[in-house]
């Protein structure tokens, strides 16, 4: 070992005293002498190099004498420069790629990689696609632009969490991709929402949401395993690799860019206004199954026209040795749902600085982000806003209840709820389904509060021209907390009362959380020629990862005053009166080494191997908890068009093929049980354990991917298509045990899921003239789904998520299963001498919320100062269940069923139990049959086909006189503005649950927005 600290520290003193070096600044630009950013410049044979910064300026110390640059850009062709020795400053003009054979990507672990030697699929998106029509959380913004992907949006207004996925539902742990900033992964913790009909749990946002879309210089898409193999589990569903602006070397430059937006709820249910309420003997009937009338629409008034505003301020600057970046960004949001405020703070700072003759490069990044809410949107019927706006009788006076939404009970001697079936001097309790819109606004309120912090730390020592060393740490900080203050007079099923708990004073619910994840590796980076015909590039290196959350939740359902709502007003002599009080916490630790090699020859054929062995806390007391779990990738990548005679007009033909497998953990603390746990004060018996005496052992994904990658007509015409599968055994799941077992909650390694698909991207550039350019691009996506295997013990379906979503062999992982109608052997709906529909005591397959297609059209426009981009993008096929028309129509508040009581039935293609023929059956016969949450579910199904018109932006570029402003930019925005078409009665892109399994379910969840405004960036 002291041998081996001497000869590295021999290395490091060698390379800090060898040759001299000398400064050579410059920039680079096209060929309308706009800087080209991002650009990577080195010194040929070597692994000195830069990238130049938003202008395209650049610098970087070189040795002394005659030196020949290289530069290579994504889009252009690779340039080299001789720099003589007394020559300190240069300029180059790029020139549009005609070969596309020298592209620089981000790889996994940040490394950058000719596009031609990579043998899986990536694809890449400029900042400015991100920030053309901004969204406040930017991971919105790659939907319909990335081939392969798939994003669903909470239904909980903005800065909510997202759910993305990328070539399909694999794993019942995490169907994530990693996320990447700089080339160090961050735990993208937060989001859910409630997993059933009943609500109550808010959307927490997550980290994806902080981040300031304005620092983004590009996102590089890794699709497959064995793209981001490197990253180990972390990895396994692909990667996306954000990178972030840094410093300009030699000017100092001020960015500002404000965007402001309304935004308007659209696509809503569609309602009737011309029956009323039914008969009732209080006048508190909940249905509208009255007499026909003409009512006044009470909906059109409620929500607000929300605002939406984006600011960012940014500078940079430094000098040859040190550059530095600073930016600040502000959103602050007025919701569509009245009382909902959103407000979020980011700084963002970032240096870089070189010393010992540039030998030693430092590069740290400190990201704070802040963000407020209250009363973020909640979907389901506890604590809903629309349950009651959306189903209140058609014959009352909506208005007199809004200005009324309280009132002084004499009785209890403060103000309690107002509502038609609600009063508690009137003896009205209601029911669960809803309640005053008002009063949940603003006497239900909830207020959350997130705070994170990024910190990333990257020492890079060229130990000498293709050599490098490089260790790397980052810090990601999170802390949440939450807050609902339930008011004495809410209904009392939502209040939490019960006949022990006597007197509603109230309920208070509180959470606090915080988590912690650190990261670090080391890295031998080498990249080097051998001979004329071969080089290597190859990594080698060693990371631990550390993951560490704590937190407490407290659900109190009796106070000592009411509205008392404090920690110290709990009522602690009734046992009842805390009915959650929780503490939680957990840590989870990796270790791993790895490597990886591309070998190629002469830039025509190149290998590319990894490897990668982990070793992960959560697998102790397994058997793999010495040897941990090893898998690795191995890739081909032939380009054609170098290797055999092609056409002038084909300028690239690559084919492509890896093979990959990445293993991943179990949950934390599966694998050890505590022999006993705390609850509510009491000591419990734990119950739960592995199954038998069959062990856990480590998730595994096999996947396979084979592609082609074509450019023709001097690179105006871009075509990438992939086809894949992926099998992901042993699927770590939790059930419950027969009856006579010591654990009744069972943990074992069950199920396979493959995944099969083909992806396209293509681009074109249509119209490529001096004065006009059209470009346009394609993305297509087909995954097909299918589960292989199930454990035996686990019975004919597994279900997940709690949103009726099931495993099952031969199904698929995203199958709904529920109670569907009763059919007679010839497939016809049976129904009751009266019409109404029966279920199936059974319960079975009732559609999938998978697509069957994603496609998104993007296209660019210029002209002069003239430019506009708009994007649509469609799904085709799936399913989705809106519980919410459940309930509209079977309690009469649907347009549809007023159509159907106006002509007189509902058509049906039907049979009663004695066979006999049925067409037409009565509308509330047929609706309340069908039913609502607990319902035959099947007749709740719809769907999910969709086109729409996702963004636009018309664009003009101010001339300028001035000194001071260098470039202006306006721009009329506006976002998700229309479909072409939508089968399903809700945007089907919207969820209540964005966790495993939540894919497809509608329980009165916030309306889609469609915003519209303008956007101005300055540059000083």
């Amino acid at each position: 070992m002291t041998k081996l600290k001497l000869l590295m520290l021999f290395m490091i003193i060698a390379g800090t005293l060898s040759a001299q070096t000398r400064q050579v600044n410059g920039r680079v630009t096209d060929i309308n002498n706009n800087g080209v950013p991002s650009a990577t410049v080195k010194v040929k044979s070597s692994n000195t190099q830069t990238i130049t910064d938003n202008d395209g300026n650049f610098s970087l110390s070189v040795p002394s004498g005659n030196v020949v640059l290289e530069i290579s850009s994504v889009g252009y062709e690779t340039t080299e420069v001789d720099v003589s020795a007394n020559d300190n400053s240069v300029s180059v003009m790029m020139a549009t790629k005609s070969s596309a054979l020298e592209e620089v990507v981000v790889t996994a672990l940040g490394i950058q990689r000719k596009a031609k030697s990579l043998t899986y699929s990536t694809q890449t998106i400029k900042g400015d696609d991100l920030t053309t029509v901004k969204d406040a959380n930017m991971m919105n913004s790659l939907i319909g632009k990335v081939s392969g992907l798939q994003i669903n949006r909470s239904s909980s207004g903005i800065g909510g969490s997202v759910n993305i996925t990328l070539r399909g539902l694999k794993s019942l742990r995490n169907n994530q991709p990693l996320y990447v900033v700089d080339g160090l992964p961050i735990v993208n913790t937060g989001g859910s929402g409630p997993t059933g009909p009943f609500g109550g749990n808010t959307d927490r946002g997550d980290v994806l949401s902080m981040l300031n879309p304005d620092d983004i210089v590009s996102i590089n898409v890794l699709k497959g395993a064995s793209a981001s193999a490197l990253y180990g589990s972390e990895g396994a569903n692909g990667a996306i690799m954000i990178t972030t602006k840094k410093g300009t070397a030699g000017t100092t430059k001020v960015e500002v860019s404000s965007s402001a937006m309304l935004d308007q709820a659209f696509f809503l249910p569609k309602l009737q206004f011309s029956y009323a309420q039914s008969p009732s003997a209080k006048g508190d009937a909940e249905e509208s199954w009255g007499p026909k009338g003409d009512f006044k629409n009470h909906v059109d008034g409620f929500f607000n026209t929300g605002s939406t505003l984006i600011n960012s301020v940014s500078l940079s600057g430094g000098n040859s040795k040190s550059q530095s970046f600073f930016s600040y960004a502000n959103t602050t949001n007025k919701g569509v749902m009245p009382t909902n405020t959103f407000n979020q703070n980011t700084v963002t700072f970032r240096n870089e600085t070189k010393f010992f003759n540039d030998k030693l490069i430092f590069n740290g990044s400190l990201m704070y982000s802040s963000q407020k809410i209250h009363n973020r949107p909640a979907s389901g019927l506890y604590f809903g806003v629309l349950p009651g706006l959306y189903m209140f009788p058609r014959n009352l006076d909506f208005d007199s209840y809004k200005e009324n939404f309280e009132y002084f009970s004499t009785t209890r001697n403060l103000y309690l709820q107002n509502w038609f079936d609600i009063n508690y001097d009137a003896g009205l309790g209601g029911t669960h389904h809803e309640q005053n819109p008002y009063w949940a606004l603003y006497r239900d309120p909830t207020d959350q509060t997130r705070y994170d912090v990024i910190g990333a730390v990257n020492l890079k020592y060229l130990l000498n021209d293709w050599l490098t060393l490089t260790t790397r740490g980052t810090l990601n900080q999170m802390w949440n907390k939450f807050e609902r203050k339930v008011y004495a007079g809410t209904q009392g099923v939502i209040s939490g009362q019960s006949t022990a708990a006597g007197v509603d004073n109230g309920r208070y619910l509180r959470e606090e959380s915080s988590g912690l994840n650190l990261y670090g590796d080391i890295l031998l980076i080498g990249d080097r020629d051998l001979g004329d015909n071969f080089a290597l590039n190859f990594t080698a290196g060693a990371s631990v990862s550390d993951f560490r959350n704590t937190g407490w939740s407290l659900d109190a359902r009796k106070l000592k005053g009411a509205n008392a709502f404090l920690l110290n007003a709990i009522y602690r002599e009734e046992p009842n009166s805390i009915a959650s009080l929780i503490e939680s916490f957990g840590r989870l630790q990796k270790q791993a080494v790895f490597g990886s090699a591309n070998l190629g020859f002469k830039d025509m054929i190149f290998l590319d191997l990894t490897a990668r062995n982990d070793w992960s806390s959560s697998l102790a007391n397994t058997p793999s908890e010495k040897s941990g779990y090893f898998y690795y990738s191995g890739g081909l990548s032939l380009v054609l068009s170098e290797l055999m005679k092609f056409p002038d007009w084909n300028n690239l033909s690559k084919l492509r093929f890896t093979y990959a497998e990445v293993g991943n953990d179990i949950a934390q603390f599966a694998s050890i049980i505590p022999q006993a746990r705390f609850g509510n004060g009491s000591v419990d018996i734990n119950n739960a354990g592995v199954f038998g005496d069959e062990p856990l052992k480590p998730e595994l994904s096999r996947s396979y991917e084979l592609g082609y990658e074509g450019r023709f007509f001097s690179n105006r015409l871009n075509i990438d298509v992939a086809l894949y599968k992926t099998n992901t055994i042993n699927q770590y799941v939790s059930f419950t045990g027969p009856r006579g077992l010591l654990n009744t909650t069972l943990y074992l390694n069950a199920g396979d899921v493959e995944n099969k698909g083909l992806e396209i991207a293509l681009n074109y550039d249509v119209i490529k003239g001096d004065q006009f350019i059209w470009s346009t691009g394609f993305n297509y996506t087909a995954n097909r789904n299918k589960v292989l295997e199930l454990h035996p013990k686990l019975g004919a379906t597994y279900g997940i998520g709690g949103n009726f979503n099931v495993l099952r062999v031969g199904g698929s992982f995203g199958d709904f299963w529920s109670k569907p109608f009763l059919r007679n052997n010839k497939g016809k709906i049976v129904v009751s001498d009266d019409g109404t529909p029966l279920g199936d005591p059974q319960d079975g397959y009732i559609g999938t919320s998978n697509p069957k297609a994603i496609v998104g059209w993007g296209n660019t426009f210029e002209f002069g100062r003239f430019s506009a981009s708009l994007n649509i993008d469609a799904r085709f096929g799936g399913n989705v269940i809106s519980t919410t028309m459940g309930y509209l129509n079977s309690w009469g508040y649907s347009q549809e069923s007023a159509d159907a009581r106006d002509r007189g039935y509902v058509e049906v293609d039907a049979v009663k139990q004695d066979g006999t023929s049925v067409t037409q059956v009565p509308p509330q016969n047929w609706y309340q049959g069908v039913g609502n949450r607990d319902g035959i579910i099947e007749g709740q199904v719809y769907d999910a086909t969709n086109i729409r018109l996702r963004d636009l932006a018309l664009a003009y570029r101010i001339p300028l006189q001035s000194n001071v402003v260098k470039s202006a930019t306006i721009s009329l925005i506006g976002k998700n503005l229309f479909f072409f078409k939508n089968n399903a009665p809700y945007d089907p892109e919207l969820n209540t649950y964005t966790g495993v399994g939540g894919q497809g379910y509608d329980i009165f969840g916030l309306p889609t927005t469609r915003s519209y405004g303008l956007n101005l960036k300055l540059t000083f």
